[in-house]
């Protein structure tokens, strides 16, 4: 099943219409794709996803998806690494792991570092309405005017998707909030050695 930032309930509430239950579902999964790819991030809660990253000389290690709320398992080229603060462990410091040997087994090379971790928000939590209300929003105008599709059918995904993206473009300030809310925060890069 793919992520839903809202339900179909929620939609046919919102148009006050009884809607065909497959056309919501897909309304709002494609709504929830569009959202998500606005803030380049997966906000619905995944349940131990693994992430298989380029490990550097570098203390630190940025997880992709956030945020992050719990770690599972780290290994370093098939090597289990440990949480903790001895030498050699790792410690999470929000969606960003730091280890004091770096994440390389060997200088010369980089290693593969697999993390299994739980990532995104609960789908009943707060932090999500913003997404929601995006969600419902574009397929809300989408619904009253839906111009740039030809049909609604289950098979105009990709017209689907372009549609309801292009009302997410012309939202500027909606796009400005889902970024200040769910974007990467900028910071501070090292540069040279």
């Amino acid at each position: 099943m793919a992520d839903q930032l809202a339900t179909p309930e929620d939609l046919a509430s919102l148009l006050q219409k009884d809607l065909d239950a497959a056309t919501a579902t897909l309304l709002v999964e494609i709504a929830t794709a569009v959202v998500q790819a606005e803030v380049r991030q997966r906000l619905v809660q995944v349940v131990d996803d693994t992430a298989t990253l380029l490990g550097s000389a570098e203390s630190w290690l940025d997880l992709p998806q956030r945020p992050v709320t719990e770690v599972k398992s780290v290994t370093i080229d098939g090597e289990p690494v440990a949480e903790g603060s001895g030498s050699g462990d790792y410690r999470r410091f929000g969606s960003r792991l730091w280890r004091d040997g770096g994440w390389a087994t060997r200088w010369t090379e980089p290693s593969t570092v697999e993390v299994v971790y739980t990532h995104g928000y609960a789908p009943d939590a707060q932090e999500l309405q913003l997404a929601r209300g995006a969600v419902l929003s574009i397929i809300r105008d989408w619904y009253d005017n839906p111009s740039s599709v030809t049909s609604e059918k289950i098979d105009d995904y990709a017209a689907t998707y372009s549609a309801l993206a292009s009302r997410l473009e012309a939202s500027t300030y909606l796009r400005a909030a889902l970024r200040r809310q769910y974007g990467r925060a900028g910071g501070l890069v090292r540069i040279g050695g």
